[in-house]
């Protein structure tokens, strides 16, 4: 269900865009209509994905305008643009339907019907040749999925379904061969054509079939316009100048080569671009006039000096003036965007969406078999090395050792597959957030709610077969016992998502938890029963000794006061003779356990909920 669109007209002037003290764009003018295919080519560095960046709004310009036929960009008419990045991120887990179903009802508008969603799916599938691929995963660098023409193709199907009237594309034919990419030129050409739509693409080499489809193309060099028009009058112009193509070389490799040669080329180059040129101006039949005659600057740039003092630039900064171009009859009505809504969609949808694709794509990675096998088989040999361990003052360590165990294994566990979850997910929500496709806050709770029944599902394994076999306690004592340690593995979970989303380097951020959970297990209160006084404070920052300290609490509860004897009496100060009794307190505080469990308990459900809110702002703060 692709849509014809009314007549559109982007214009470039004079647009400059700096980092720092480095100028990337001087000057830039350039512009395309509703139809056009206008192939942006230069040597790497020249400033081409910027100029697609600072269109789309994800670059900030220093100065300089980008209109829409005739209103400057604003978050609405920028949900008319669709823009296809270089590199092809998804969620590898997905396959290509789910994929796309899931962009179709997340960034396409509610007042759409779900038949009219699946059409419009079942229609680009077809455009784009994606029929026999529909049903693989995406696939990454460890599992086999789509080909890299495939994943291009899909890419752009997913732009495609929300129908913009102005597509980029950032180097469509990257990666592929030949054929390929001249096939999906082609595809892109029809569609530009048939449904009235604007696409702009950097192209880095094309094959001479390609350069043939482009109806405009752009020349950077070191980020100034080297050349602005008709793709066909490209050669002509540089002939003019005294530099032919030679007979059956292919224009666009004659053009990089040109572009890249030596200082006194480029120079000449740049001086007959501002010189000697008159350029095509984009509004040369503008069907948008309504009968009325565009204005168009046809007058030759002698200098462009007072281009450049507005740009603030020196001479040569730009090729093409567009001072006094385009004033045309604009039809408001169509000006204005397809929905002034802040998001395509609602908040329920956009998080039921979410936490939809959210399970699909950790369910392989939590549940993964091997992570099961591994818990089932620590649980055993855990319970193995404490097997019905009874209660004496003797064994108590043992009991506290169990403990001890789980809840250092599962800190570590919960934390590490949290850390290493977000490389696969934090090229593709970055790709989708500055697409406008949902809000923050939907996606953080999707996170949340669909990772939490699954990081959930091993640890109850886990706890059943070792809780049983190392005889920690009573049925009635078992359904608290677990309820703390899952409590403790969302909490772990929280700290994990804080270091993933704060530390962008996997390696950092596994330094860092490694880190921190040793720092933990140090302030436990199993191996330091004694702290200096000065560093007591340390442990309320140990996640493992809330835990720790309340889950032994549980363990021993209402068990009967310990005779010492004359085997163990020196091991307690308590014990002064056979007949002195040392009750379960005494012991558990000389293990720094002084509190009540519900203090224990309360902590690490303060904990989740400040941990979960500081996780919200520090991904805000890092989007």
């Amino acid at each position: 269900m692709k849509t014809k669109s009314s007549t559109s007209q982007l214009v470039v002037r004079n647009l400059v865009v700096s980092v720092k003290t480095k100028h990337i764009l001087y000057g830039v003018n350039t512009g395309a209509q509703s139809g056009d295919l206008l192939a942006i080519m230069g040597p790497t560095g020249s400033g081409k994905t910027t100029l697609l960046n600072a269109i789309a709004g994800r670059v900030q310009s220093t100065s300089g305008e980008i209109t829409m036929n005739g209103q400057y960009f604003n978050k609405h008419l920028r949900r008319r643009l669709g823009y296809v990045l270089q590199e092809d991120v998804f969620m590898p887990s997905l396959t290509l339907y789910e994929t796309l179903y899931f962009t179709a009802m997340i960034r396409i508008t509610e007042s759409v019907s779900l038949k009219d969603k699946q059409t419009r799916i079942d229609d680009i599938v077809k455009a784009l040749d994606l029929k026999k691929c529909l049903h693989t995963v995406i696939g990454d660098f460890f599992v086999r999925g789509l080909s890299g023409g495939e994943k291009k193709r899909a890419n752009i199907a997913c732009e495609f379904l929300t129908d913009p009237d102005i597509m980029l594309i950032d180097e469509p034919t990257s990666g592929l061969d030949s054929t390929t990419a001249h096939n999906l030129m082609n595809q892109l050409k029809n569609y530009a054509t048939q449904y009235n739509k604007t696409i702009i693409a950097t192209i880095h080499q094309p094959s001479s079939q390609v350069y043939h489809m482009f109806s405009k193309l752009l020349l950077l060099m070191d980020g100034k316009v080297a050349y602005f028009g008709k793709a066909s009058e490209a050669l002509n112009y540089f002939e003019r100048i005294g530099m032919p193509c030679a007979i059956h070389f292919n224009p666009a490799d004659f053009l990089l080569a040109l572009l890249s040669t030596d200082d006194e080329t480029s120079k000449k180059i740049h001086e007959e671009a501002d010189r000697h040129k008159k350029f095509e101006n984009v509004c040369e039949q503008n069907p948008l006039s309504n009968g009325q005659h565009s204005h168009v600057n046809h007058s030759y740039i002698n200098n462009s000096d007072a281009d450049n003092s507005k740009a603030g630039l020196r001479t040569g900064g730009s090729a093409v003036s567009f001072d006094d171009v385009c004033v045309v009859g604009i039809d408001k009505e169509e000006t204005s965007v397809h929905s002034h809504h802040a998001w395509p969609t609602s908040f329920w949808t956009q998080y039921r969406m979410l936490t939809w694709r959210q399970f699909r794509q950790s369910k392989g990675r939590i549940l993964h078999k091997y992570e099961v096998i591994e818990s089932l088989l620590l649980a055993v040999l855990g319970g193995i090395l404490y097997f019905q361990t009874d209660y004496s003052y003797k064994t108590l360590r043992d009991k506290m050792g169990t403990i001890f165990f789980s809840v250092t294994y599962w800190g570590f566990n919960c934390m590490i597959g949290t850390v290493t979850g977000f490389p696969a997910e934090r090229g593709v929500i970055k790709k989708e957030r500055e697409a406008g496709a949902y809000r923050l806050s939907a996606y953080y709770a999707a996170k949340i709610t669909s990772d939490l029944p699954l990081i959930l599902i091993t640890p109850v394994l886990f706890y059943c077969i070792i809780y049983w076999m190392s005889a920690i306690g009573d049925g009635v004592l078992f359904a608290t016992f677990l309820g703390v340690n899952l409590l403790f593995c969302t909490v772990a979970q929280s700290i994990g998502h804080i270091i993933g989303t704060a530390m962008p380097d996997m390696k950092l951020s596994l330094k860092l938890v490694n880190t921190y959970m040793l720092f933990s297990l140090l302030f436990s209160g199993f191996f330091n029963t004694h702290l200096p006084d000065w560093v007591k404070w340390a442990k309320y920052l140990s996640i493992v000794h809330y835990a720790f300290g309340c889950l032994n609490i549980l363990s021993t509860e209402g068990m009967p006061v310990l005779w010492c004897n004359t085997t163990s009496a020196e091991l307690n100060p308590t014990c002064t003779g056979n007949t002195t009794i040392i009750t379960i307190a005494d012991v558990l505080k000389d293990s720094g356990i002084d509190c009540p469990y519900f203090c224990y308990t309360a902590s690490l459900g303060i904990l989740f909920i400040v941990l979960r809110v500081l996780g919200y702002y520090v991904m805000k703060w890092k989007r």
